[in-house]
């Protein structure tokens, strides 16, 4: 009889047991529930195939064979590379994990990587030739080009490519910058030449671009950087304008080392459609720069510039919409901000990159319109360490270094972004009018390709979503909102044929009429045979 009820009371702890494991297995995170999102909305951006990470993570298998390059990278904040100090001033795509997301990432590997349900994996992001925004309005491509730099010497050549078939005046809403070979274009600056006359420069190696201010930067690209793209909504619509007889120039970078690998980059332009009104144009200028110091050999030293240079500040109100600081290799740290001319002296904080990283940089959207009132002017300061404790130096001993084109040389600029104010402009969130489109198609859907275009905003929030859609011809659609386990949460539109722009509200209940938990969440438009998914972040109140 006693033996009967240790028995017995055995097989209860071995039930107990196995129940704590198996609670313990339903509360692990999991990369299907949560941990894929992560990577997908963080790092597949570079890391694709194809992309200008040396490997993908667009898979489980991908993902879970790298963990033990992932887990040091993401607890030591090395990837996803973001050099913004995020407490200083705020840009839309900030690529840097939350502390949640950093902890979540690190019990998973502790875990042992677990996959989970593989049904529960969201739909990846859809990387069409290594496009983010898919085909374009407008394209154009250099000729095939042979880096001739050596390890002595960078590469810098400009190549002046006719808009031919460009018949009319368009706006451009969105730039795409791909690169022909990912792993030898250190930076690309695209410019318009409303003339078409500014040369194609292949043989002095030196070429940087144009600097005639009226032949306008309208974007840059580096590894890891987003395309440019401008609101389209009736909240702000913002663009460049390029003309018939106007040349897209490439200014290229080549580093040291890239001597005999071919490259084939090309430009993809999104226009906004002929109809659109109110439009209102951007300006692209290197408003901060200088060009006449030098670091001596051994020395820490600085550089800065003013806008106006003059003691006059500046005349009228503006809207900076994006920043691009640039440096190079004996940067250290970067620091951009305005300041009222006349007391107080208020400050308005631009960027500060208190690590700088040569290798990621490009141009940072603000994440409200930041209102650069009359009476200020801008201030930029960079730290150059020329010594032998810069492991990045080129020079071994260090050498003096002064303004120049080579990687080996220094520079100091900032370009911005901006346009004329208007009232209220600060109050505008621009980042919940830039949301990259991803799709689960063979072919991803660019903004205006077939009419389409969709954002969501607020986002995140707490409150009701505004889904913004548009249509340029009648078209069948409908319109859900998912979980991120893929469960669809409630249905918004069935099936309506609707032609122009629309808004649906989301108020934050499921299908039953309760109020959904906080977390991400994705509104997807059904238009045609395509869909179009954006995600929205509900937070708590």
């Amino acid at each position: 009889m006693a033996l009967k009820k240790q028995k017995t009371m055995n097989n209860f702890i071995i039930t107990l047991c196995l129940c704590f494991i198996m609670i313990h297995q339903t509360n692990a995170q999991t990369y299907a529930d949560d941990i894929a999102q992560i990577f997908f909305d963080n790092c597949t951006v570079c890391h694709h195939n194809g992309g200008v990470a040396p490997f993908s993570l667009m898979t489980y298998a991908e993902v879970s064979s790298m963990t033990s390059l992932i887990q040091p990278a993401v607890n030591n904040e090395i990837m996803p590379p973001w050099p913004p100090d995020n407490t200083y001033s705020q840009f839309t795509h900030e690529r840097s994990l939350t502390s949640t997301e950093i902890s979540a990432i690190d019990s998973w590997i502790n875990a042992g990587a677990p996959e989970g349900n593989s049904a529960n994996t969201p739909a990846p992001p859809f990387y069409h030739n290594n496009s983010l925004l898919g085909q374009g309005d407008f394209s154009v491509r250099i000729p095939d080009y042979i880096s001739k730099a050596t390890f002595g010497n960078d590469d810098y050549v400009c190549f002046s490519i006719p808009t031919t078939g460009l018949n009319t005046t368009e706006s451009i809403q969105a730039i795409e910058v791909i690169p022909g070979d990912p792993s030898i274009v250190h930076h690309v600056l695209v410019y318009v030449d409303p003339t078409g006359t500014y040369p194609t420069d292949t043989t002095s190696h030196s070429c940087a671009g144009p600097s005639n201010p009226n032949i306008g930067l309208i974007a840059g690209y580096a590894p890891g950087s987003m395309p440019s793209q401008y609101p389209n909504s009736s909240t702000l619509k913002m663009g460049t304008d390029i003309t018939p007889g106007s040349n897209i120039i490439l200014a290229m970078h080549y580093p040291a080392g890239s001597q005999g690998k071919l490259d084939s980059t090309r430009v993809t332009l999104h226009f906004h459609d002929q109809n659109t009104s109110g439009i209102r144009n951007v300006t692209s200028t290197p408003i901060l720069q200088n060009t006449s110091f030098v670091i001596n050999a051994n020395t820490v030293d600085s550089v800065e510039s003013w806008f106006p240079s003059s003691s006059t500040p500046l005349p009228i109100n503006m809207s900076m919409f994006s920043i691009f600081p640039h440096a190079h290799l004996l940067g250290q740290n970067f620091i951009v901000y305005a300041v009222n001319h006349f007391p107080p002296y208020d400050k308005i904080p631009l960027i500060h990159i208190p690590k700088w990283d040569f290798e990621w940089q490009g141009f940072y959207v603000f994440k409200y319109l930041q209102k650069m009132p009359a009476g200020y002017k801008l201030y930029g300061k960079a730290i150059y360490d020329n010594t032998t404790n810069n492991p990045y130096n080129p020079n071994f001993p260090p050498q003096n270094v002064s303004f120049g084109l080579n990687t080996t040389d220094e520079m100091f600029i900032v370009y911005f972004q901006y346009l004329t104010y208007q009232n209220g402009d600060e109050l505008i969130n621009i980042d919940s009018l830039l949301q990259l489109q991803t799709t689960t198609q063979n072919k991803p859907i660019s903004i205006n390709e077939n009419g389409v275009f969709m954002t969501t905003y607020p986002n995140p929030t707490n409150t009701i979503t505004s889904i913004e859609y548009y249509t340029k011809s009648p078209s069948k659609i409908s319109l859900a909102i998912y979980d991120i386990k893929g469960q669809r949460v409630k249905n918004l539109i069935v099936s309506e044929y609707k032609q122009g722009q629309h808004i649906s509200i989301w108020d934050g209940t499921n299908d039953s009429g309760n109020l959904v938990p906080a977390g991400v969440y994705f509104s997807q438009l059904n238009i045609n045979s395509k869909t179009v998914i954006r995600k929205i972040i509900r937070t708590s109140k």
